[in-house]
């Protein structure tokens, strides 16, 4: 596998991850009848990432590693209940994929001085 598909696929799985992850914790919010500001409060955290994320910055995703790290806690959290809904697997997988293609695609980065 060369390293510009390894760079592809690493960064495509980072940002549909990313926007999966956003999606899913509005949609989760949206059905639990959350208010306002615990909108702000759960989605603030990832919408501080946008500008390095459109912008391909590798500080951004080397932060975003440790931000995500809170959705991980929370989905873990959420699917320690007896019966976990849907929208928390889906929130559990998406950060973990968030997290691992996010480090993968900035060690790639790193190493190749892209």
């Amino acid at each position: 596998m060369t390293t510009e598909l390894k760079l592809v696929l690493s960064k495509s799985a980072t940002q549909i991850s990313y926007w999966g992850l956003m999606l899913v914790t509005a949609v989760h919010l949206y059905l639990q009848s959350a208010p306002p500001i615990i909108y702000a409060i759960s989605l603030l955290p990832l919408m501080i990432f946008i500008p390095g994320m459109l912008a391909d910055r590798l500080r951004t995703l080397i932060w975003l590693g440790f931000v995500v790290l809170l959705y991980f806690y929370n989905g873990v959290q959420n699917m320690a209940v007896p019966e976990p809904k849907l929208l928390d697997i889906v929130e559990l997988t998406l950060s973990v994929t968030l997290f691992s293609a996010a480090m993968l695609y900035a060690r790639i980065r790193q190493v190749n001085n892209v």
